[in-house]
Order: C-alpha cells, then structure tokens, then sequence
C-alpha cells in the first residue's frame, strides 16, 4: 500500500471543497464535525449545505472553480460530476495542488489524490478508519457497517473518561513503565461495563477511587 495512515488535525484550518452535490455535501458533514473553517465553490449546493451556509458555518461561492480559489487552503476535496469540462478541471487542480504542496481528494480518482478518505466509524473522539488502498470502496463500507455494530456510541463517553483519568496519571509523573501498568489496569477494568450499562453514580465513584488510588501510588 502506497498511502500512509494519519490522523490530520483541520480544527479552524481552510479547506476547499469544490463541489455541492451529495457527495460533497458528505465531505462537508465530516469537516464541519472537525471544526474546519470549508469554502464551498460551486454553481449549485443542496438544501443541507444550503443550511450550513444560512447558519454561518460555510462560505459559499457560487460559480464553477477557478484557478487560485485554492490559495491559503490546506487541502481540498473536490467532488464533481464526471464530464469532459469537469475532467479537465480536476486535472488542472491536481497539478496546481501539486505544485503548491497542497493536500489534494478527487472523488472516485485515486489517481488524481494525494490523500484518500476510509470509510470511518465514527463516535465522537473514538474513531476506527478502514483503508483498502482504493482497491475496494465497498469491502472497506461491508467491514465498515459490521463495525458500526460492535463499537456502540458508549464508546465516546469511554474515550472522553480515559483522556480525562490519562490526565491525572501524567500528574503523578511516574516512570514510563509504572504508566504503562495503570494504564493497563484502567482499560481492563470495569469501567467500560459501567459506561456501558449507564451506571453514571457508580462510574463517579469508580474515578474518584481509582484517582485516590494513583495519589498514593508509591
């Protein structure tokens, strides 16, 4: 596989998106869940970006791309209709994105991308991303939808109280090993079934415990 899987932070970074159909109305979805500051350029959106916009959450432009709307962006996505006009249009983008070092997604052309997106599971700060190289969309939807069942929505509350009780471990400044140890502990405890089970009493009892046991770790 030739691409490298990383988690790229676009929190207030500019991102192009060219595009207003469906496809790119997804594309949007996902940045604005990431707290991307997303230009739309395109003659015609949907009635759900045309929502974002009337909320203040995009900036539109409406007419077809032109060379130098990628100016300052950090990557672009560009999601549309396949036509000689748009073919060539693409194309041009990819060069121009090339040469400027900015980040590139073409919908269905992988080979005008520099970057591709996997079919995600996605629960708040808990995140499991399926690449297949863009040899298989659909196998990397199929393992994507199985997923979905398995890691429930109780896994963003789970994540958020590991972050916050990592937090309190890194305090208590211990070697990297003993770290590791509670670390260990935390996330094979039963925390996870409490969440799980919505026991919120029983999970503030079982933090405030576990904190009073690393204040007095040796």
């Amino acid at each position: 596989m030739k691409y490298y899987p990383i988690n790229l932070n676009i929190y207030k970074k500019k991102i192009l998106v060219i595009g207003g159909g469906i496809v790119a109305t997804r594309k949007i979805e996902r940045l604005i869940e990431r707290g991307a500051r997303i230009k739309v350029v395109s003659p015609e959106v949907t009635g759900k970006i045309k929502a974002f916009i009337n909320e203040g959450r995009i900036r539109w432009i409406e007419r077809l791309y032109k060379p130098g709307d990628e100016e300052g962006v950090v990557a672009v996505f560009c999601a549309i209709s396949s036509n000689p006009q748009n073919n060539k249009i693409e194309e041009g983008l990819y060069k121009i994105c090339i040469k400027k070092s900015i980040l590139i997604n073409i919908a269905d052309k992988p080979e005008l991308c520099t970057f591709t997106l996997p079919a995600l599971v996605s629960r708040g700060e808990f995140d499991i991303a399926v690449f297949t190289g863009g040899l298989s969309p659909r196998l990397a939807k199929k393992i994507r939808e199985d997923l979905e069942k398995v890691y429930g929505e109780e896994y963003n509350l789970f994540v958020r109280l590991l972050g916050m009780m990592r937090k309190e471990i890194k305090m208590k400044k211990l070697p990297q090993r003993e770290n590791q140890k509670v670390f260990n502990k935390l996330v094979a405890s039963e925390l996870f079934e409490l969440v799980r089970k919505k026991r919120y009493n029983e999970i503030s009892l079982f933090l405030s415990n576990f904190i009073q046991k690393i204040r007095q770790w040796p």
